[in-house]
């Protein structure tokens, strides 16, 4: 939600989107198409008999529908759970901020048409405040904990970081912590994805626990966004990056560099903090087809990982991928405060520009 189109839309849509939500006289125009009970009684089966159960009422209702941000559910995922179960899956694909306001239009019309939504924690997270989400507790054994959030339980994370261009930068003139960045002899060599507040949030969340004073953070990202330029869109922003554009790409996508490798980038030494985004796949509550959309969401966390992990980001279940060896230390990994960026993401969006123009203030009014 490309993957730049997945998530960068910036937090002021999501202060919209809430804003849209509270004006809705009802919590949802759901109501008479409820599937909790659905829900409560896949989630009540024995781990041992759960599986084939829901294979037995999946093939029954003989389809899903699938609205996702992610390009591998329509190439690689859609096309190994059709050959599995045998199921039709229709899989409906739109940038994160598209395909929120189409859930919501739906809603509001009567009936949503999906029986299954993929989208980052934020989006589920306005989705579950409009009661659009069905319970889903899948009991599966291994999952990051990390990943298990009140609404949702993440198939896989996306890590921003910054890369480098092995030609331009040596391996010994690597850097090896985001403060060398400061340096003016990466004047001009660096870029930053003008919508990454979220990565900023987390940046600032990391030093402000090692120690750093609001000032001393504000001095540091000065500095480095002086050195930067601003780009727009992971994806091309990247090819950019194996171009020999810039330098060093701040705010990178790690599943670019590990899912499709290459020369010309490189992410080791990591630098840190590194933000881990939460993406995965939840039934609606008033999906036509409830047990295919559950089934869909445990094959998410099972047989889809090595799928999920070759292309998309960090899965969260490894015990389900033969030989997996992650990509990064959980050192200084930093999953996103999806709280925050709900309550007071209008207010990161802003700051985070301010520092890209070059202007103040840097950090929002009152941060803690």
């Amino acid at each position: 939600m490309g993957r730049s189109r997945m998530r960068r839309h910036g937090l002021l849509g999501v202060a919209a989107a809430l804003a849209l939500a509270a004006a809705c006289g009802r919590p949802s125009s759901l109501d008479p198409i409820d599937n909790s009970a659905a829900y409560a009684r896949f989630d009540a089966l024995p781990a041992d008999g759960r599986h084939d159960a829901l294979v037995e009422e999946a093939k029954e209702e003989g389809s899903v529908i699938v609205y996702t941000t992610s390009d591998a559910v329509s190439d690689v995922v859609a096309p190994a759970f059709e050959e599995k179960y045998g199921i039709t899956v229709s899989v409906y694909r739109a940038t994160t901020e598209t395909l929120r306001q189409r859930i919501l239009q739906e809603a509001d019309a009567g009936r949503p048409l999906n029986d299954v939504v993929e989208t980052s924690e934020i989006e589920m997270a306005i989705l579950d405040q409009k009661r659009l989400l069905g319970t889903y507790k899948p009991g599966i054994s291994g999952v990051d904990e990390r990943a298990e959030l009140p609404f949702m339980t993440g198939a896989y994370f996306i890590a921003t970081l910054p890369v480098h261009n092995t030609r331009l930068v040596s391996k010994e003139n690597a850097p090896s912590s985001l403060e060398d960045l400061t340096d003016p002899r990466w004047k001009g060599k660096l870029a930053l994805e003008q919508n990454d507040e979220n990565w900023y949030l987390s940046v600032y969340q990391y030093y402000r626990d090692q120690g750093m004073s609001d000032a001393d953070f504000s001095t540091m990202m000065k500095k480095i966004a002086a050195n930067a330029r601003p780009v727009n869109g992971h994806l091309t922003s990247h090819d950019l990056l194996k171009s020999g554009e810039y330098s060093v790409f701040v705010t990178d996508f790690l599943h670019y560099v590990t899912g499709k490798p290459s020369d010309a980038v490189e992410y080791e030494p990591a630098i840190g903090p590194v933000n881990l985004q939460v993406l995965g796949a939840v039934p609606m509550r008033g999906a036509k087809h409830p047990a295919a959309a559950t089934l869909w969401s445990d094959f998410y966390l099972t047989e889809a990982q090595p799928l999920i992990d070759s292309v998309s980001g960090i899965a969260t279940n490894p015990s389900a991928i033969p030989d997996y060896e992650a990509p990064l230390s959980k050192n200084d990994e930093v999953v996103e405060d999806w709280r925050t960026l709900l309550e007071s993401g209008a207010e990161w969006s802003r700051a985070y520009a301010n520092l890209l123009a070059g202007k103040g203030p840097v950090l929002p009014k009152g941060t803690p």
